[in-house]
């Protein structure tokens, strides 16, 4: 990994050998030099044996065993079982290996880096649980033969996260068998955390959504919040619990692919600083599991205003008199983004318009906003590469926000989508 400013893009297979006059005018028109790839290979038989799927196609009863469990013991979301679909968790191996590698030599032959990337324990809602053994080994053995098979400069994985904040069910797992073994070989006791929890939520319940409304106009802090729920120290025990299990386990598959591949850097996209925490990512301790960080702040509809949405939902539920614009601001100012002029009602934010969701809010405050605090939080050595739109968002926008990143420190813009970079017509 270099210090110099990176410039990259998530492009697939099929763009990169149907449009090879592309990916030269981006090398010449944004300077581009790194190129991320979805792995679209296959994966030899000795490594699909190690899958926890028994079957190809697993049924039901199989991801009841493997999937994240809420604390009441249910799976959390069994209508994303058909998602996981494939020849083992995250991975819908085999595909076409002399194409990937052809698609690799094709980058390469043009002086690119390429980087692939592929799945982890989460698909969206759907989460298989990160603390049993066979899907730790099944990632290792996939991460390594990426490593080691195909020339490639990175791996780039994905979704090594817990549940999107969007998801609420999502925070409250895995408390399995695996999870609570897990718990204690981390010093955590998992019985006083789902105890502690469920009196917070208690907490919740006992509170008078009038008066929140009015103490959330005049500015709450950290511990208001604790003394108006009643907060225990289980509570902050589980959001480092579910850190360290995540931090301990991508350390590991760092260690297992640097040791069969040490020119090979390894990495995952990190969440947005300000619900980090939410998703089982410590960006303080980014440096013992990835050579780089990749600031994941272009999905601002599923990551951040959705889970503003349903947060608020989940609060007028739970609090007897808060109304929803009251909600609302009670989880800007919780999350750390109040004061920016985001939406004051839930049907302002238009979320099923999601495409033309970056001409409704103010979306370089809000993306500055997390780089900011990613700059605070992740290690001041360590490469950082924010993911941001290249399209679908205001041209002023884009152009503020690379500018900020590069006075905040970070080392590079990683783009999804081109269409305000520059004009290229993909049917001509």
């Amino acid at each position: 990994m270099t210090d110099s400013w990176r410039t990259g893009i998530y492009l697939t297979p099929g763009v990169i050998t149907g449009h090879p006059d592309y990916v030269r005018r981006l090398q010449d028109e944004i300077g581009l030099d790194t190129v991320i790839i979805p792995f679209t290979g296959e994966l030899p038989p000795e490594i699909e044996a190690l899958s926890p799927y028994s079957s190809r196609t697993p049924d039901d009863a199989e991801l009841d065993g493997l999937v994240l469990r809420h604390f009441d013991g249910r799976p959390v979301d069994p209508r994303e079982y058909p998602q996981a679909a494939g020849y083992g968790p995250a991975v819908h191996a085999p595909g076409d290996d002399a194409a990937f590698r052809a698609v690799v030599d094709q980058l390469k032959q043009c002086d690119l880096e390429v980087w692939t990337y592929g799945g982890a324990w989460t698909i969206r809602r759907l989460m298989y649980c990160p603390s049993q053994e066979g899907t730790r080994r099944w990632f290792e053995a996939v991460y390594v033969h990426w490593a080691t098979q195909y020339g490639l400069d990175a791996l780039d994985n994905t979704h090594s996260r817990y549940p999107m904040g969007s998801f609420p069910l999502g925070l409250f797992g895995c408390t399995c068998a695996s999870c609570a073994a897990a718990a204690a070989e981390l010093g955590y006791d998992m019985d006083r955390m789902v105890a502690d929890l469920k009196s917070a939520r208690q907490g919740l319940n006992q509170l008078d959504g009038a008066r929140l409304g009015e103490v959330t106009r005049l500015g709450f802090g950290f511990f208001d919040v604790v003394h108006a729920l009643g907060l225990k120290s289980g509570v902050l025990d589980w959001v480092r619990f579910r850190c360290d299990l995540l931090t301990r386990s991508l350390a590991r598959f760092r260690s297992v692919v640097k040791a069969a591949a040490p020119e090979v850097a390894f990495g995952t996209d990190t969440y947005p600083s300000s619900m980090a925490l939410t998703a089982g990512h410590d960006h303080r301790r980014w440096g013992e599991m990835a050579d780089f960080a990749s600031p994941l702040v272009s999905h601002i509809s599923a990551f951040v205003c959705n889970t503003f949405i349903e947060w608020a939902r989940f609060l007028q539920e739970e609090v007897p008199g808060l109304t929803e614009e009251d909600a609302l601001q009670v989880v800007y100012r919780f999350n750390g983004y109040d004061s920016m002029g985001l939406p004051e009602t839930i049907e302002a934010f238009r979320h099923e318009e999601a495409g033309t969701l970056a001409y409704r809010i103010p979306v370089a405050d809000l993306v500055l906003r997390d780089l900011t605090k990613a700059k605070l939080y992740l290690p001041p050595e360590m490469p950082s590469y924010p993911i941001i739109h290249g399209e679908g968002w205001p041209r002023e926008a884009i152009d503020r926000i690379v500018d900020e990143a590069r006075r905040l420190g970070h080392n590079g813009i990683m783009w999804q989508g081109t269409e305000e970079l520059m004009e290229y017509d993909f049917n001509g």
